[in-house]
């Protein structure tokens, strides 16, 4: 009988092999639930002593049901969706995996900045229904500004992924990373203005929370070229969503890039889909074979540190 018994939450994935292979060589139970609610978690994994949670909430009154937990961890970069300070004072752990995918999420915010550079997914859309010629302004990719909001790991990858597209210069808000260090690595550290002004693409790489929320407004976007292509492959809750909307109806930009959004899924019946000048894919910027097995692997080696009496390889703090 195995000495711990492990419940993921919500079942995102197709498989836990992986999960169940790491664990089980510790000797740790894996038990796969499907929580929709905070209550369900209180409720299903009551006897974990670790819990795998993807995206239900962990609040306060989930953490609150859980009397053997010693280790919840997010699977994921971000853990909004877990009451840290809950899980603290209860005197459990909260892991994450902050670097699984930052290859897969800076590719995939490149990706989205050259389709809307070229407006592809537009074109694509109208060849398939037998036009031609179809109009639209594109640009030219060489001597254009790349802007970063926030020069974490991400945006960091992102940089180096463009260095030999001939780009004028990338420039970086960041007041949590010093100019030194950014200059090292080709990046100019600026102000948030000047950012926003000079900035051909502007690839947002913040963590959600209270000062973050709603970043890009009326105010943001009109500091912007009317040229500019905004990348969201960070969190929905950075964009105001009315205000990004009237600037790509009204051209105030040139598009936007969209992976991640404030409500989700997005809905076919999102005025988001009624533009051809923005390109929405599903939160998927991290979802690729090697990604995933990383986050998997991560997750569960976390677990497992921790419930052995090791330190995490990642802990909130």
């Amino acid at each position: 009988m195995s000495k711990y018994l492990v419940c993921v939450t919500d079942q995102r994935h197709a498989s836990y092999e992986i999960e169940k292979q790491i664990l089980e060589e510790a000797g740790i139970t894996l038990k796969l639930c499907s929580c929709e609610t905070p209550a369900d978690i209180a409720k299903q994994c009551a006897d974990a002593d670790g819990v795998m949670l993807d995206l239900v909430p962990m609040t306060a009154e989930a953490i609150a049901g859980l009397k053997n937990c010693k280790v919840i961890n997010r699977y994921g970069v971000g853990y909004d969706n877990v009451d840290v300070a809950a899980a603290k004072a209860a005197g459990i752990k909260v892991t994450y995996v902050p670097d699984y995918c930052m290859e897969d999420v800076s590719e995939h915010a490149l990706a989205l900045m050259l389709a809307c550079l070229r407006h592809i997914a537009m074109k694509d859309r109208h060849v398939r229904e037998g036009e031609w010629n179809i109009q639209g302004t594109s640009f030219r990719l060489g001597g254009k500004t790349l802007g970063l909001i926030g020069a974490g790991r991400i945006a960091r990858a992102l940089a180096r992924k463009v260095s030999g597209f001939g780009l004028k210069e990338i420039v970086a808000y960041d007041p949590y990373v010093s100019a030194e260090e950014l200059q090292a690595i080709g990046i100019r550290k600026a102000e948030l203005d000047e950012v926003l002004g000079v900035s051909d693409f502007i690839s947002l790489h913040l963590h959600a929370n209270k000062e973050t929320a709603g970043f890009i407004n009326r105010e943001t976007l009109g500091k912007m070229k009317e040229t500019a292509i905004l990348i969201n492959v960070s969190r929905g809750a950075l964009v105001n969503d009315d205000d990004l909307l009237e600037a790509l109806r009204t051209h105030r930009i040139l598009a936007a890039g969209l992976d991640t959004h404030n409500h989700e899924p997005l809905g076919k019946d999102s005025p988001y889909c009624s533009l051809d000048n923005v390109i929405l894919t599903d939160h998927a910027a991290y979802s690729t074979k090697e990604g995933v097995e990383e986050l998997k692997t991560k997750s569960a080696r976390n677990i497992v540190n921790v419930l052995t009496g090791k330190a995490p390889l990642y802990e909130v703090v």
